[in-house]
């Protein structure tokens, strides 16, 4: 009450618009309370930085929004709860903080904010004693904080009432207390992660940069967030057809479970009879940080990969995919819309904006280099770079390129050396779709572009490895292997005959009885036979994705494939002796197909 924030009959209700912004006369009278500058409280609103982050602006999308419109239907604020760190509750040790424990950011109320740079971990969402978002406010609840009434309860308590009763007893469980929950798995990305969030948290400071780059191009701190709204909601709204831009299994997995759930609100709303509009459900973030991380990680990739002309071919087969979020993504690159020119530029025409197809006409392709005189064919270079190759030409890279997508593009590189043409037509020669190949180049570009050093390591280690094959005599002919293997599988009896005695045999002393024997190993038995043969990636192998102009499929197959995958990589239990066998199946089947047979043996 003191602070003049206080509303309502009791005086006991702080309204939650206030975390947004404050009038005239509530703002002089906290800074009066606080000893605060005007300034200062302005600054402990999120009204403060619209300038910077364009779901906070008024007149975002060209028309004027009332702040209780914001707090009802922005999806890109939590409005409903709070996300936070542990470790920044507890305190930095002050006597202040010893007391009261540290301060709630109003930052966390961003679903852009995923992760505390200082303490290195994800953030949390919900308590962990009664499961509920913090903070949680009511339907029809203006209070910015449940039990708002109770005293006496620590600043870090958890204030959801225990029966889901406004009047009952708060849970109070400490939301300071450490927990090893924010720590992320392997294989996750976790020096990417929190490198993008502390961008992110620069693009948002009052003292941080003014400008930034997008597609290619320079834009201010709220053109970029707005690019990374629009790709995000796209990348949901046609997941999985844009699965193959991520190298991280687990998290195309957390991304299946997010595209998966929006599709189940969807489809629940309009049993309901409710009216919706798809895109404003994809366009809605998640809640769980990690989700968050991925799916915001991936846009950036999407929206770093190059010029304008590079990120059209990653976006063309996701629009296609999702054709109904055309009309919601024309309203963001009006000539005055919120996003960035490089990815009007890019998006522009794929979504059928006309004032961008006025401007640029219908993108042309760029000449293409031709071939050089070399003495080997794109049906000399593996889809995927072997490992003796990168550790002998490329291990300088390790650290500055990412060694999946650098052992994609090296391959492309090479056979355009002997083929010449575009990209997108070396990629196919390989097996690759267009886009993959594209992708790729652009990443390992992207990465090696402020290091002219390991760019100059990048050109000798493919010279020599031209040189190399220039005067190798007897080259394998990986083209006739991937022709050969395109519609092959091992037939129910080779795996029989390959894996008889192996089923229910103890291993490790322990029963292995409940073992799957089944169609679904003998698939990913197939496609390991596959990777060995061609030197190709399983994601790329035609039982996982028979269609390589299409979206990736997903499917059963595929997302089983992708789980086992590990062990049979590592020699897991059972794994360990089946991976012998199929190694000796394959290589026997290599020396067949070499021999120029023209299919492979049934």
């Amino acid at each position: 009450m003191l602070t003049g924030l206080c509303t309502g009959k009791s005086g006991q209700v702080a309204s939650s618009r206030m975390l947004f912004t404050l009038d005239a006369d509530r703002a002089a009278a906290f800074a009066h309370a606080t000893r605060l500058t005007a300034e200062e409280v302005d600054q402990l609103t999120l009204a403060s930085l619209a300038g910077r982050y364009p779901p906070f602006d008024l007149a975002f999308l060209g028309r004027y929004r009332q702040t209780h419109g914001i707090f009802i239907k922005e999806n890109w604020v939590l409005t409903r709860s709070t996300r936070y760190c542990p470790r920044c509750l507890a305190g930095d040790g002050s006597i202040i903080q010893q007391r009261h424990g540290g301060a709630w950011s109003r930052l966390w109320r961003l679903p852009v904010v995923f992760a505390c740079t200082t303490h290195r971990r994800l953030l949390r969402h919900t308590c962990p004693s009664c499961g509920t978002p913090v903070h949680q406010r009511a339907a029809g609840s203006i209070s910015l904080l449940p039990a708002s009434a109770q005293g006496g309860m620590h600043p870090a308590a958890c204030r959801h009432p225990r029966d889901g009763r406004s009047s009952a007893t708060a849970c109070g469980y400490r939301l300071d207390t450490p927990t090893a929950s924010g720590r992320l798995p392997r294989g996750w990305g976790h020096h990417e992660m929190l490198a993008f969030q502390q961008r992110l948290l620069d693009l948002l400071g009052v003292d941080g940069p003014t400008a930034t780059v997008s597609v290619g191009t320079p834009t201010t701190p709220g053109g970029y967030f707005a690019d990374l709204r629009i790709v995000s909601c796209l990348l949901a709204a046609s997941w999985p057809a844009g699965r193959e831009l991520i190298t991280e299994p687990v998290r195309a997995r957390v991304l299946d479970g997010h595209a998966n759930a929006a599709r189940r609100r969807l489809k629940a709303t309009r049993v309901a009879g409710h009216p919706v509009r798809p895109a404003a459900v994809f366009d809605k973030p998640p809640l769980h940080p990690g989700t968050c991380a991925a799916l915001f990680t991936l846009a950036d990739r999407v929206l770093t990969a190059g010029e304008p002309d590079a990120v059209r071919l990653l976006l063309r087969p996701l629009v296609e995919a999702a054709p109904f979020i055309r009309d919601w993504i024309k309203r963001f690159i009006t000539d005055d819309g919120p996003c960035s020119r490089g990815l009007q530029l890019a998006i522009g025409t794929e979504v059928g904006a006309q004032h961008v197809i006025d401007r640029v006409g219908i993108p042309r392709r760029a000449p293409q280099p031709p071939p050089r005189q070399v003495l080997f064919g794109p049906q000399h270079i593996p889809q995927y770079l072997p490992t003796e190759w990168h550790n002998e030409y490329f291990s300088l890279l390790a650290g500055y390129a990412d060694e999946q997508f650098l052992r994609r593009a090296v391959p492309i590189l090479l056979a355009r050396t002997s083929a010449g043409g575009g990209i997108d037509h070396t990629g196919r020669l390989l097996g690759l779709p267009p886009r993959t190949a594209k992708y790729a180049i652009g990443v390992v570009s992207r990465q090696l572009r402020d290091h002219p050093r390991r760019r100059a390591t990048l050109n000798t280690g493919l010279d020599a490895l031209t040189t190399r094959l220039n005067n190798t005599t007897g080259l394998i002919d990986y083209g006739r292997r991937r022709r050969a293997l395109r519609t092959w599988t091992m037939s129910p009896d080779q795996w029989h005959q390959l894996t008889a005695d192996l089923i229910g045999r103890p291993v490790s002393r322990k029963s292995t009885l409940g073992t799957d024997w089944g169609d679904r190993k003998r698939i990913l038995a197939s496609v390991w036979i596959w990777t060995r043969v061609t030197q190709g990636e399983r994601y790329f192998a035609p039982l996982v994705r028979p269609n390589h102009n299409a979206p990736r499929p997903g499917g059963q197959t595929s997302i089983y494939v992708h789980a086992r995958w590990p062990a049979l990589t590592a020699e897991h239990g059972n794994y360990a002796e089946l991976r012998h066998r199929l190694n000796d199946h394959a290589d026997q089947l290599a020396a067949e197909i070499d021999e120029r047979r023209t299919e492979p043996p049934r």
